[in-house]
């Protein structure tokens, strides 16, 4: 799973959760994105990752790792001392992801997997799909949701930094029905997951 941090209770903290399948694709498996403060989106990690049996809990480097290793292990453990976490139960490890140059181009390798197909929803992630649909890497700033799924994907797959970088054409809005089908806004070719997948790696 990943985390994009919030900076507030008025910010939007990312919290993705996925695998990397025997197909050699990343699947999204789950979104807990919302506005949140840094003691509730902690806590809302841990019980992901305790729900999810997360194998590491992917953080970016130069934005919030040293924040979210302290919130998660403040969380972890507080969450063991009120029952909803196994004492036993050892906190995943956290991984610190490096973008490939900064905050805002960390996207577009992303955005590329996605148009070949590397990367699925196993699910139906409305909110995820739109902010991709519509993100351009001109605009200033990120979705919390997407930062987060970036954050996941270098994680699993990190040899996406090496690759070229996609410049995304101009916006259109995505169309009904459009789920599952590829996405036309940023160029991000997401499909929505069958029912039966390859067994998780």
């Amino acid at each position: 799973m990943s985390i994009d941090p919030s900076g507030g209770g008025r910010d939007t903290a990312g919290i993705i959760g996925g695998f990397l399948g025997a197909d050699n694709r990343v699947w999204i498996t789950d979104d807990k994105t919302r506005a949140m403060s840094s003691a509730e989106w902690s806590r809302t990690a841990c019980l992901l990752a305790r729900e999810t049996n997360a194998g590491g809990i992917y953080v970016e480097w130069n934005y919030g790792r040293d924040k979210c290793t302290l919130a998660i292990g403040t969380a972890w453990q507080a969450l063991q001392d009120e029952g909803a976490i196994p004492k036993g139960k050892l906190m995943p490890g956290i991984d610190a992801v490096s973008a490939k140059q900064g905050k805002l181009l960390g996207a577009e390798p992303i955005a590329q997997q996605m148009v070949e197909d590397r990367v699925r929803l196993r699910g139906a992630f409305v909110d995820l799909e739109n902010e991709w649909a519509t993100w351009q890497p001109t605009d200033p700033d990120r979705p919390g949701r997407i930062d987060a799924s970036c954050v996941l994907v270098h994680g699993l797959t990190p040899e996406v930094n090496h690759g070229a970088i996609v410049h995304a054409p101009l916006p259109t809005s995505p169309q009904p029905g459009q789920f599952g089908r590829g996405l036309a806004g940023a160029g991000v070719g997401i499909r929505q997951a069958d029912r039966l997948v390859s067994s998780e790696a």
